[in-house]
């Protein structure tokens, strides 16, 4: 690490949100940028900097911080140029001039020690030096904070964010137990907090250090899709990874049951051991189903079969797609699920119709806000996506403290349920365990929800695994479609994702819907794809690749397609957040939701209109930057919406994305590069997925034998989820229940 001092002579940039700062430094008489989380820093302090040189492309040399040391000024143009800054609430430059003309280099030991010789100076009345003297004071404190909290192992803004949660007694309680920032601040995860404790000499063995590393490989289990992990499974891998002997971890495991901090429970002989929060999502979920399913509907209908077909004819419905609609109607909670082009939009008109003229209110959403569009376009009807039905509205920045019980922001809930007969659920197969449970607490006893989506496809991001399990536990209707009829709309596609599905290779053709390109290596497979989308037919086509690193994963690709499409020149403008260069034109991807977000309409077929929301997964392009106002204008479709240069980070470039990320999308064109060796990774689900987000047209670049692979790699990750048990377990106890009060009776 490399130190730098001198003192700052300008702040040139700083993020009130965040701290980050761009600043002026002069060092031997040279000026210096330096750039860094360091919201505490003043003009005219003298400073010491540690951190790295860095050359940026745009911006040259410049020096990365990661900690800082500061000092006031000790002669009169650099007091006056600190006092001036506005650090000290009611000073500014010409009050600044007086006090350092009146009082030179004792200006700093008069604010703070003799503040009512102050209003010597005109225009200074006692509660202004007063307020002044406050100021003062409270800066020093907050740098002495600051500094201690540095010295202890934290960045400048983890500091401050100490700082915010536990004030002056920030350090005390840090060193008495730095594992408690784990839940209190945000950015510190059992790693951080484990080197700062080893710094401070805390012995590896300590009870909350052992208790931690549990709750920490239980939440790394969650970012891999499991709720939960068979005790054994963790005592080893808690073992392992914070060295510590097993009897040890055994023992916490028995303390944080006690204390309610994890939840443990039996299933098959198994103990399962689950992070307090997790257990609650996937036994309410359970119990929610149960409830809603056996609850009476609020409106029934009295000849399903007769409304049927008065609807069936204008759409030439198939018997099996009849026998969907009737399951549906039917029953108060059932699954619909098949693959692309098997009817599945069909049924949701119709059902849509036959409800509706019933008298029956319908709401339908999806998990992404593309996914609630298409939806939209298709049936004629608003769709949202479950957020924004369930009214959500949190500002955590953990969103780990989202999911936990009672933490959750959306105003829809058992409280203040839904106001509808029905809930239509699309792409159901993206909806997490937690999702899942947030829609269910919503949805009042007696409403319709049917959950429509391909069981087939990848799982849901998040934890759990809410689809398969529901149709694994044979308690919930399951209507399954398997033949397909879209086959005028890009035959190839849909036959070949069947015959994926079904474990056979892809018919492969050179020409049409459907193309296979060769390639003998990484390097060649992304040659042909730079080439290939050089061609009019192709330029918007969307990328889709199975990971993220390596010559043909996301990160690369995306940077060597913008260097081909959308270069570098003086006069594209640019805004940098982050390590990140958002550039004009650039092609971009909304990574999170966001419902405040206005936008207005641009389509000249349409009237001014203005709305809110957009959405993860949501496609666009930078229509333009203003650099003055930092404000970057974005194109999202036919909706146009201005991204301050803070709300950038919601955006990653997106020329090329993961096929988790496309899930709920459709595209016309889709380009997979394929050139891997035998990664379990990549499996015959994820292969599924990628082809049946095209609508028109495929293309295949790469190794065949990665793609037999694919095909026959039918390996689904297990997760540790129990949603299944717990159905079955309740199906059980209320059977058990109405046997005993059956036999009561007679």
């Amino acid at each position: 690490m490399v130190r730098i001092e001198g003192i700052i002579l300008d702040i040139v940039y700083r993020n009130e949100e965040n701290g980050y700062t761009v600043l002026e430094i002069e060092i031997d008489g040279e000026l210096c940028v330096a750039v860094g989380s360091c919201p505490h820093v003043s003009i005219g302090e003298y400073a010491k900097l540690y951190g790295i040189w860095t050359e940026h492309k745009s911006y040259g040399r410049q020096f990365k911080i990661t900690s800082v040391e500061t000092s006031l000024p000790d002669n009169p143009i650099s007091i006056e140029m600190y006092l001036s800054s506005g650090i000290i609430k009611g000073v500014g430059p010409a009050t600044a001039e007086k006090i350092v003309g009146v009082f030179g280099v004792e200006a700093f030991e008069i604010i703070e020690n003799d503040y009512e010789k102050l209003t010597e100076i005109k225009g200074i009345s006692k509660n202004l030096a007063k307020s002044m003297h406050e100021s003062f004071m409270k800066n020093a404190a907050l740098k002495v904070i600051i500094m201690q909290l540095q010295n202890v192992g934290l960045s400048v803004k983890q500091a401050f964010r100490a700082h915010e949660k536990y004030g002056a007694l920030a350090e005390e309680m840090i060193m008495e137990n730095p594992y408690r920032m784990i839940d209190d601040i945000y950015g510190i995860g059992f790693e951080r907090a484990d080197r700062i404790a080893e710094h401070m000499g805390i012995d590896k063995e300590a009870p909350f250090r052992v208790e931690n590393g549990i709750k920490h490989v239980l939440k790394l289990a969650l970012n891999e899709g499991h709720t939960c992990l068979p005790e054994g499974i963790l005592i080893k891998k808690t073992s392992d990874i914070i060295g510590v002997d097993i009897p040890l971890v055994e023992k916490s495991i028995a303390e944080l049951a006690i204390r309610g901090d994890i939840a443990k429970k039996i299933y098959a002989g198994v103990t399962a051991v689950f992070l307090a929060y997790a257990y609650i999502a996937e036994s309410e979920t359970a119990r929610r189903l149960y409830m809603l399913y056996k609850s009476e509907p609020k409106m029934k209908i009295k000849d399903i079969r007769s409304e049927i077909e008065h609807y069936a004819g204008s759409l030439d419905m198939s018997d099996e797609q009849k026998d969907a609609v009737f399951n549906a109607l039917s029953n108060n909670v059932c699954i619909i699920t098949g693959g692309p082009g098997t009817g599945k939009t069909t049924i949701i008109k119709v059902l849509l119709k036959i409800m509706e003229a019933n008298g029956i209110m319908t709401a339908l959403c999806a998990p992404t806000g593309r996914a609630a569009k298409r939806m939209e376009d298709s049936c004629k009807k608003e769709s949202k996506t479950i957020h924004r039905l369930l009214e959500f509205g949190y500002d955590f920045e953990d969103k780990e403290d989202f999911y936990k019980s009672g933490k959750n922001k959306f105003m829809r809930n058992e409280e203040n349920p839904l106001l509808t007969d029905a809930i239509i659920v699309d792409e159901v197969s993206m909806v997490d365990i937690f999702l899942a449970n947030a829609l269910l607490k919503a949805i009042s006893e007696g409403t319709r929800v049917i959950f429509v989506g391909d069981a087939d496809q990848l799982p849901s991001v998040g934890a759990g695994n809410f689809l398969r399990d529901t149709i694994k536990s044979e308690f919930l209707p399951v209507f399954r479609l398997t033949k397909f009829y879209r086959q005028d709309e890009g035959g190839n596609i849909i036959a070949n994702a069947h015959r994926i599905n079904l474990g056979s290779m892809p018919n492969m053709y050179q020409t049409g819907d459907f193309i296979y390109i060769p390639s003998v290596d990484p390097e060649v497979t992304l040659d042909t794809l730079l080439n290939l989308i050089k061609d009019k037919e192709f330029a918007n086509a969307q990328i889709l690749c199975p990971l993220k690193k390596g010559i043909i994963g996301v990160h690369n690709i995306n940077q060597k397609v913008r260097e081909q499409k959308n270069p570098q020149k003086i006069s594209t403008p640019e805004l940098k957040k982050g390590e990140t260069i958002y550039r004009k034109g650039d092609k971009i991807i909304q990574t999170s939701n966001n419902y405040s977000k206005e936008w207005f309409l641009t389509s000249k077929d349409k009237y001014y209109q203005q709305g809110f929301g957009v959405f993860n997964g949501d496609v666009g392009e930078i229509l333009d930057i203003n650099k003055d106002s930092k404000l970057a204008t974005i194109l999202f479709e036919d909706r146009q919406a201005e991204y301050t240069q803070n709300e950038l980070e919601q955006l990653e470039h997106a020329y090329a994305i993961t096929v988790h990320k496309s899930q709920g999308s459709e595209f016309d064109t889709v380009i997979l590069p394929l050139f891997y060796g035998a990664s379990p990774f990549l499996t015959k689900n994820l292969l599924y997925t990628a082809v049946t987000r095209a609508k028109k047209k495929v293309v295949l670049i790469g190794l065949l034998k990665t793609v037999s692979h694919m095909v026959g790699n039918n390996r689904i990750t297990r997760r540790y989820t129990v949603l299944n048990n717990e159905i079955k377990e309740l199906v059980k106890i209320f059977d058990k229940l109405e046997k005993t009060e059956e036999g009561e009776e007679e």
